[in-house]
């Protein structure tokens, strides 16, 4: 794979200078300090970064060294970058540089052929995502007649259906690298009725075919009629004046129409603050929610485990009296041992049926949206970005998932209420919420700034808010300022009650 690459000034990247920060890992010389190259190597924006690269590798070769000259880079926000010293000025330098997850899986690289100027100048190559193949092969039994294959990874979602008979054979193409790259199978017969529903992991590499391989004997197996894929959806609508406050349609004709899908990573909804010392922070603007969390059913065994393939239940949506995007976990246990997996889909069923159900004190944080709306930042990498799917009164919902039990980032909650921490902020209009926080129009960032940060004591993506008048815009940017500035109450909206906001961060910079 080739990529293209340019030789670029060093004042076309920062001001004139060095880099922001020296590597660490740069070689030394003795003696003499002679210039270096400046290797900056650019990540796709839309990429999400963190697990994919444990370490990022550079090598640059030129015929008249006798070894490459290699190094580690320092990875700034976007940016991969080192100080490249001991190359010659000449044609025919080629650079290389490559990122590495964990298990030292290359997921991007980039590689350019160049001539060096004497003296040095700055080298700036565009990273590519590396992808690899997956060959599937599964022994089926004859009642299956259709294979679902989803592969999913770091929120790229690839969907393929083969038809079947018997022993089934072939390659995927075009999958991100990565360790533990997730392999959902479904087996379906010919009334498309569930089989088979099977989750696998392969690590995907660039240079090397992954191989996986399933044997399933439907004797075995519990056969699943109500499938979520073939049930009525429930019709979902976030931006009512009876669900949004923030995001009303009747005052924006632009929001998405009932149960059309939203797009939260659009700067409407995903915007920039900042954290209690001014780091850089993201967050979604999901509206204004109350601080007592909805009931959300889920159904265990006799020992308390969660039953595989059961989706949680909802009975409240977007719009309803007592609706939160914050649910409070019910466990319902179920003693049948040969329960059959969403044969319970409603709480009124679950009512109905007299099933012992005990409250929890673990919140999980779903937002409930249209089919195909998407979210794709999380703080904890581990947490799913792909939607999840749920009952609602026997129709299936579609949430997404952030705060979890399972989360690095919890919800601090207590005596039935979530407890929300402050967040400090500005209406664009200067009196209500209905045109949404303010922005700097040179940032294009809030000066929202949070009081807590994810996997910090007390924190929680539900905030109060303590909103400033527009003239003191510029003074906000921290705590300890935003602290000194609310001493003077005149600096201060008032508002007609308390206002909460559901507004989990999901990167801190």
């Amino acid at each position: 794979m080739r990529l293209a690459g340019s030789l670029l000034v060093a004042c076309g990247l920062i001001a004139c200078g060095g880099p922001e920060r020296d590597n660490p890992l740069d070689p030394k010389f003795i003696g003499r300090e002679e210039p270096g190259i400046q290797l900056v190597a650019d990540f796709p924006a839309d990429q999400e970064l963190g697990p994919l690269m444990s370490s990022i590798r550079f090598a640059v070769s030129a015929p008249e060294l006798s070894a490459p000259v290699q190094g580690e880079m320092n990875l700034v926000g976007g940016q991969a970058r080192a100080e490249v010293r001991g190359i010659p000025a000449g044609p025919n330098r080629i650079f290389r540089v490559e990122a590495l997850d964990a298990n030292l899986i290359r997921t991007f690289a980039a590689t350019d052929t160049l001539t060096v100027d004497d003296p040095p100048r700055q080298v700036r190559l565009q990273m590519a995502r590396l992808r690899g193949s997956l060959e599937l092969s599964a022994q089926l039994p004859p009642e299956i007649v259709a294979l679902e294959v989803r592969v999913s990874v770091q929120g790229d979602t690839l969907d393929h259906t083969y038809e079947v008979s018997g022993f089934h054979e072939g390659r995927i193409e075009d999958i991100p690298t990565g360790t533990n790259v997730r392999v959902e199978l479904t087996g379906r017969d010919g009334q498309q009725q569930v089989l088979l529903q099977r989750e696998l992991a392969a690590d995907v590499r660039d240079d090397l075919v992954a191989h996986l391989s399933i044997t399933a004997e439907v004797g075995a197996l519990q056969i699943t009629a109500r499938f979520p894929a073939y049930v009525p959806r429930a019709v979902i609508d976030r931006f009512s004046d009876a669900a949004g406050l923030f995001y009303r349609r009747s005052e924006n004709a632009k929001l998405p129409g009932p149960d059309k899908p939203i797009d939260f990573d659009s700067s409407i909804c995903l915007q920039r603050g900042f954290g209690p010392n001014s780091e850089i922070i993201w967050f979604y603007n999901f509206d204004a929610k109350g601080t007592v969390p909805a009931p959300v059913y889920v159904l265990v065994d006799r020992i308390g485990q969660p039953l595989p393939g059961q989706l949680p239940i909802f009975d409240l949506l977007p719009g309803d009296p007592g609706y939160s995007d914050l649910w409070q976990i019910y466990k319902v246990r179920i003693l049948e041992r040969d329960y059959p997996p969403n044969s319970l889909s409603s709480f009124q069923v679950l009512k109905d049926g007299a099933y012992e159900i005990t409250a929890t004190n673990e919140v999980m944080h779903c937002v409930l949206a249209p089919a195909g709306s998407k979210a794709s930042q999380r703080f904890d990498s581990s947490t799913p970005s792909a939607a999840q799917q749920g009952w609602y009164r026997d129709q299936i919902v579609d949430y997404l998932l952030f705060e979890n039990p399972n989360s690095t980032a919890q919800v601090d909650f207590g005596a039935g209420k979530v407890n929300a921490p402050e967040m400090f902020a500005f209406f664009e209009n200067d009196l209500d919420p209905s045109d949404g926080f303010a922005l700097d129009p040179l940032a294009t960032g809030t000066h929202n700034v949070a009081t807590r940060l994810p996997g910090q004591e007390g924190y929680a993506p539900l905030w109060v808010l303590t909103i400033f008048k527009l003239d003191f815009f510029d003074q906000v940017k921290s705590v300890a300022n935003a602290l000194d500035q609310s001493r003077d109450e005149t600096s201060l909206l008032t508002l007609p009650g308390l206002l909460y906001v559901d507004a989990p961060i999901v990167k801190v910079e």
